[in-house]
């Protein structure tokens, strides 16, 4: 499809075409597809019995099982459906940061959402779009077809990181409009307060959607690879900080390891799957692996 090449490699979209995309949970989309539904219906897939109970349609008695157990039993289907999955992009300021990857932060989880959109749309799901920094710049709610995937494609293309972050305020609202559970990766460096991040989350979880929360950094700031005195400047704030990389870079290492490892465990707490993505990697590599694992674990 014509706008695809345009975030993405003929190559990368050749990786892609090997590559799935699933939920954990049941889906619950708009029309017919290849996940399962979170609705029982009559539908191709034999799923279980249930009792029968006065008002049902008989057409959907089990026969052969009444014949066995003189008991009546209602036949109950998989409905499949399509999946919705909905991209969140954190566009602040932050996100236009590159050091040592092979491109900035916000290239990458713009091009990881291009190849996201790509999955879906050759599945025939749905993909919807949110782009936020301390309020949400653009929302396209997920649909499916080639002129809304257009439309998506060129809003992803055209926005450029800047501003500050906030994602309490601009998530907060998000999740009561998006009413059918579905998939929702979320892209961010995670420059925030880490309470406003996760109460955001929060509310996709008790919308039942299945939540991927990235954090993309550039490998820089794992590892403070600087020599000197270094005069370091809050993309957002403008505010300054002078110090020598060689005196701090063990405490920067313990203190940002820390705190990956906690946003790893509120995650876990809150069932969000989450994962760390540096901008050195292959936005089509790092959904190689990303697919694979959650595969291994049922989606």
């Amino acid at each position: 499809m014509s706008g695809f090449s345009d975030l993405l490699s003929a190559e990368t979209m050749r990786q892609l075409d090997h590559l799935m995309l699933g939920s954990r949970w049941t889906a619950e989309g708009g029309r017919a597809g290849r996940h399962s539904s979170v609705l029982k219906g009559a539908s191709v897939e034999f799923r279980d019995h249930r009792d029968y109970v006065q008002g049902d349609s008989l057409r959907h008695l089990d026969w052969k099982l009444f014949g066995r157990s003189e008991r009546y039993f209602i036949k109950q289907y998989q409905e499949e459906t399509s999946l919705r999955v909905h991209l969140v992009l954190d566009a602040s300021a932050s996100m236009a940061f590159r050091h040592s990857g092979s491109i900035a932060k916000f290239e990458f989880a713009r091009e990881v959402a291009a190849a996201v959109a790509y999955l879906a749309h050759h599945q025939q799901d749905s993909v919807g779009l949110v782009i936020y920094d301390d309020q949400v710049r653009r929302w396209l709610p997920a649909k499916g077809g080639s002129r809304h995937v257009r439309n998506f494609l060129e809003a992803l293309a055209a926005h450029q990181a800047s501003g500050r972050t906030d994602t309490g305020k601009a998530l907060e609202s998000l999740a009561e409009g998006m009413t059918r559970r579905g998939l929702v990766l979320m892209l961010s460096d995670l420059l925030d307060a880490p309470a406003a991040v996760f109460r955001a989350l929060a509310h996709f979880r008790r919308r039942g959607h299945d939540v991927v929360l990235v954090q993309v950094l550039d490998p820089a700031e794992l590892d403070l690879p600087f020599d000197g005195v270094s005069d370091f400047i809050d993309m957002e704030t403008g505010e300054r900080l002078e110090a020598d990389a060689a005196l701090v870079r063990r405490a920067y290492r313990e203190a940002i390891g820390a705190a990956i490892d906690g946003c790893r465990a509120r995650c876990g707490a809150l069932r969000v799957d989450f994962r760390l993505a540096t901008t050195e990697r292959t936005p089509a590599g790092f959904l190689t692996e990303l697919l694979a694992d959650r595969q291994r674990l049922g989606a």
